[in-house]
């Protein structure tokens, strides 16, 4: 009999806040209702972690960006109330270092109106060496929306 391994943990390594523009409602399509909504702007700030192999702990923990306008979010929404999130944006480090960022994942609302389910598996894409930790492990984040913004907390699937 196989013997399930223990899950994973899961290490907050980095706040990401994204400033959003209008959406865009392009009303019902064959997949469903699909919205555009612009990013415009936000951080991506690295915290302090423990370290978890060469250069992951510096690499994280030194991320100071800006994410950059022209991003977005192309959002499905679903007859059962969820929303699919597929965004992608980018940012860029004060030395001009530029990140690519794609979040897909779900927000369904609670049933009760409390604070809804709102997760986002997120990819990293980078060139530079010494930021190259963010393309060999997973990153998950939960989910903040406010009136104008999305704010995550990244966590690293240890």
């Amino acid at each position: 009999m196989h013997t399930p391994a223990s899950a994973p943990p899961l290490r907050p390594v980095a706040e990401i806040l994204v400033a959003l523009g209008e959406p865009l409602d392009f009303g019902g399509t064959r997949d469903g209702r699909r919205r555009f909504t612009p990013i415009l702007g936000g951080t991506f700030r690295g915290l302090p972690v423990e370290p978890r192999g060469p250069g992951f702990a510096s690499a994280v923990a030194a991320i100071d960006a800006e994410i950059l306008p022209g991003g977005g979010d192309r959002q499905l929404l679903r007859s059962d109330g969820a929303v699919e999130i597929d965004a992608s944006y980018a940012a860029r480090t004060g030395a001009g270092t530029l990140i690519g960022i794609r979040a897909r994942g779900i927000r369904v609302p609670h049933p009760t109106g409390g604070r809804p389910y709102f997760r986002v598996h997120l990819r990293f894409e980078v060139a530079a060496p010494e930021l190259a930790a963010l393309q060999s492990m997973l990153f998950v984040a939960d989910g903040v929306r406010e009136a104008d913004a999305v704010r995550h907390t990244v966590f690293a699937v240890g």
